[in-house]
This record gives structure tokens, sequence and C-alpha cells, in this order.
């Protein structure tokens, strides 16, 4: 059983990266493109597989009508990279990241980046470590 402030503790490192990712893309993005956090979640899956699901907003800034919110889209490869060794207490560090997508909100873009997170995290609780299991050939092919 995983203790309730472990938890708690890596969904606010979570939160914190999600932040710094936010503050970046926002100083990034022209004059008039507000980016905000939504959230940010911590995930771990099988093995040794942790990530963080980001959600941006990159909306219009009071008094900028004309502000173009899809210059986001183009700035989060190089905020990825800056955001990449970016420490998650608890959980490990950022090795890198993606946007898996965006669709459009009121007055811009909503944008979803899953980032990679790699590290040893077993000293605070331990990872689930069940194998895949194996896809029969005859399903495969």
């Amino acid at each position: 059983m995983i203790p309730l402030f472990t938890v708690s503790h890596v969904h606010h490192s979570a939160r914190r990266t999600g932040e710094r990712l936010s503050a970046l893309l926002d100083a990034v993005t022209a004059r008039g493109v507000d980016v905000r956090l939504i959230s940010a979640d911590a995930h771990q899956g099988r093995g040794s597989a942790r990530w963080l699901d980001v959600e941006l907003y990159a909306t219009k800034g009071h008094g900028y009508p004309h502000a173009d919110t899809a210059e986001a889209l183009g700035a989060v490869a190089s905020v990825l990279d800056a955001v990449t060794g970016h420490e998650v207490q608890g959980f490990g560090s950022v090795a890198g990241g993606a946007l898996v997508g965006s669709h459009a909100v009121r007055e811009g873009l909503a944008l979803r980046v899953r980032l990679d997170v790699e590290g040893e995290a077993s000293r605070l609780f331990a990872l689930d470590s069940r194998d895949v299991p194996a896809v029969p050939a005859e399903v495969a092919a």
C-alpha cells in the first residue's frame, strides 16, 4: 500500500514541474498569448514506466484580440528540451516528452503534453513489477 502522504508529495512535485513548463512556454510565446497550467498528474505503469500528463491553455490575453495562440504549438518542442532533466521530487527526472494532443478552446488552444520520467523512485514506494504479458505470434501477425 502506498502512503497517502507519498502520493500527495509526488502529485505536488508533478504540479510544480507543470508550472515550470507553463512558465517557460508563456515566456517564449508572443506578447498577448497567456499560457497557464490546468492540470499535471503523475502516473506509473508496469515496470519502470512513469510519466506526467500536463494540460495547458494558451489563450488570448486581455486586450489582444488578434493574438496567435497557434504559436504555442511550435514552441512546445523547445520548451520540452528546456524542461528535460528537471527533477520531479520523489518520482525521478524528466527524460523527455511530446505534445500528445491539442484542441480549440474559447479564445485559444488546450495543449496536452506527456513528460517521460526516469529515475529511482523505489525508495519511496515499490514500482509495479509485473511484466507485460507476451503477445502470441498468431495475434501479433
